[in-house]
């Protein structure tokens, strides 16, 4: 009789074990929960990802991170809402802990720059339908170079999870049918010791939990605070005030050295001396709100003039004066400082006479303010020889070392497929990050964008140009000008904007009451290669140059000069591969050196 009773009790005990299976809203429902890299962007009516099934980061299981110290670690969660609406959706990451060590989360304050103790963050991805495809020749030199997949709605800002109900704030709920991506940082501090960190992740879903497993293989060395490769990103300060109604300079640029990043404007005596805590890095510090990659180092980029030299430099007293002026200064104050004098922007011929006037003016000097560098946005041409100290345009490999050879120096900015990837919402992700591998194999000394926040068109379009840049993914706009062949008439989604704003006075019902920057998917990539630019210098630097050559030589076998226009492109378009090098990378880096 009681083996019976027991038969009874585990027969009653698994017949309510498969009615809970077959009963639950999951299996219903069609709900589904799986993790992803930071490289890939899942679409929010994507629900048939390969990529769910697994990848490098998704076994099915778990989720697997790895990074060293002083390294932002960034995943996604994709959470999918199957046939029936999910009304609140929340994600959290208590901790991740090795022993007595943890890595412990901490909510956010309004002020999304703020990165004291809280080396866990959490942000919901929002969306932008891209109904066209971006049309700027200079992005996409021929439609062998457009990506496979370039409408549809598009991930594109990281909202702080603290931001307002129905804007990216949590709850969020995930319309049928769609899913809804949850980005979460993770800041390796320096003082941690290696090994495997262990956490969940929580999921709430209209009342239930689910928990992921999470571990962190922490590798056994340090990411430098300095960039392996100095990356400025112009910054206009007069949008954010506009926008959100007051001056934030000091949230933005929080924001971008956490991004790795120089947020860079031009610059006199008397601007430098009022931003000095800037270039001391102050600014920087948990006393100013900041923690993070960069702590207490400040910023080296200092240019003269920006998007051109005004007219100081067109007479030859008037040049010899204001740039021993600025280089007495600096030498006195920043000795370490990069300076650069802009030329006319992307000039055509005509503009060459002009050029090498300046340049003469600076390059006669006798005094101090001989050392202010030429600069100008173009590759190498014949006709500005000897002039130009900076060339910051397409590489061309072979010109660039003969430019270098002759002590002048070859730096990039932007990008275009197929020589390299484009910074657009409607490129895949590692466009971005792919950039710093390029300027790596290329030998680039500086790396420039050229605005982090191009919200009202700079000029480009006509008419109203207060843009509503949460509901409109274009951002550079020059259709419609009279003045301009309809060949050259053109638009691009997403070019110039690193950050939005996190509140919005001139569009109210897109404010999301977060007191400065908001993140993209696109700056989070460029901060990705930067670091990835880290592990290829100190892996070169440490004797593994073979593997170094090998993961390029994968990755990105065919850039800037070494792909011609017509031409596919030429590097790696999958988040897994970037992953997969960096890994191999990591465990090269932390291995003991050999005798």
């Amino acid at each position: 009789m009681p083996e019976r009773n027991l038969l009874k009790l585990f027969l009653v005990a698994l017949f309510f074990s498969l009615l809970g299976s077959s009963t639950d809203a999951s299996a219903q429902t069609g709900r589904a929960i799986w993790a992803l890299h930071d490289g890939e962007k899942i679409e929010r009516d994507d629900l048939r990802s390969p990529f769910k099934r697994g990848n490098t980061v998704w076994n099915g299981k778990r989720i697997r991170l790895f990074g060293a110290r002083n390294e932002i670690i960034a995943f996604q969660l994709i959470v999918e809402a199957g046939a029936t609406e999910i009304k609140q959706l929340s994600v959290a990451l208590p901790e991740l802990k090795l022993g007595a060590h943890r890595i412990t989360y901490r909510a956010p304050g309004n002020d999304p720059s703020n990165s004291v103790g809280r080396p866990i963050q959490l942000f919901t991805v929002n969306y932008l339908n891209v109904t066209k495809t971006t049309e700027a020749s200079w992005f996409y030199w021929s439609k062998n170079a457009i990506p496979a997949d370039t409408t549809g709605w598009k991930p594109v800002q990281l909202v702080p999870e603290n931001a307002k109900a129905g804007k990216g704030g949590f709850p969020v709920s995930v319309a049928p049918q769609q899913n809804q991506a949850i980005w979460i940082e993770i800041y390796t501090p320096r003082e941690l010791p290696a090994g495997l960190y262990r956490g969940q992740i929580q999921v709430k879903m209209d009342g239930q939990t689910k928990r992921i497993p999470l571990e962190l293989e922490l590798f056994d060395f340090t990411l430098p605070d300095e960039n392996s490769l100095p990356t400025m990103v112009y910054y206009e300060g007069s949008q954010p005030e506009l926008y959100q109604g007051r001056n934030l300079d000091a949230e933005y640029h929080r924001f971008g050295h956490r991004h790795r990043v120089e947020l860079i404007h031009e610059y006199s005596i008397g601007r430098v001396k009022a931003a000095m805590s800037r270039f001391t890095g102050a600014d920087f510090t948990q006393a100013k709100g900041y923690e993070g990659p960069g702590q207490g180092v400040g910023n080296q980029i200092v240019p003269a003039t920006f998007y051109g030299p005004g007219k100081d430099f067109d007479e030859r007293a008037s040049a010899w004066r204001k740039s021993d002026e600025w280089m007495t200064f600096l030498n006195q104050y920043l000795p370490k400082a990069r300076t650069f004098l802009y030329m006319p922007d992307e000039p055509p011929p005509s503009q060459f006479p002009y050029i090498r006037q300046i340049a003469d003016n600076i390059h006669s000097n006798p005094g101090p303010g001989r050392a202010l560098s030429v600069m100008v946005t173009k590759k190498y041409v014949p006709e500005l020889d000897g002039a130009i100290d900076i060339w910051n345009g397409f590489i061309d490999f072979e010109a660039a070392a003969r430019e270098r050879a002759k002590g002048r120096q070859y730096w990039t900015y932007g990008g275009g497929r197929p020589v390299s990837g484009a910074n657009l919402i409607d490129t895949t992700a590692v466009d971005v990050r792919m950039l710093p591998w390029a300027c790596f194999k290329a030998g680039v000394g500086v790396y420039f964008q050229w605005h982090s926040v191009h919200w009202r068109h700079n000029g480009q379009k006509q008419g109203e140009r207060n843009q509503n840049v949460w509901a409109n993914p274009v951002t550079f706009d020059n259709r419609g000008q009279p003045n301009k062949p309809i060949e050259d008439q053109n638009f691009a989604n997403g070019d110039g904007v690193q950050m939005y704003p996190g509140e919005d006075k001139l569009h109210p019902d897109q404010d999301r009451g977060i007191a400065g920057p908001v993140g993209t998917v696109q700056f989070a990539n460029l901060r990705r290669g930067l670091q990835d630019h880290l592990y290829l210098t100190m892996a070169r630097q440490r004797g593994h140059t073979a593997l170094v050559d090998e993961l390029i030589k994968k990755l990105i076998p065919r850039v800037y000069s070494e792909v011609k226009e017509t031409d596919p492109v030429g590097f790696s378009e999958r988040g897994d591969d970037y992953e997969q090098a960096r890994y191999r990378l990591a465990q090269a880096i932390a291995a003991p050196k050999r005798p």
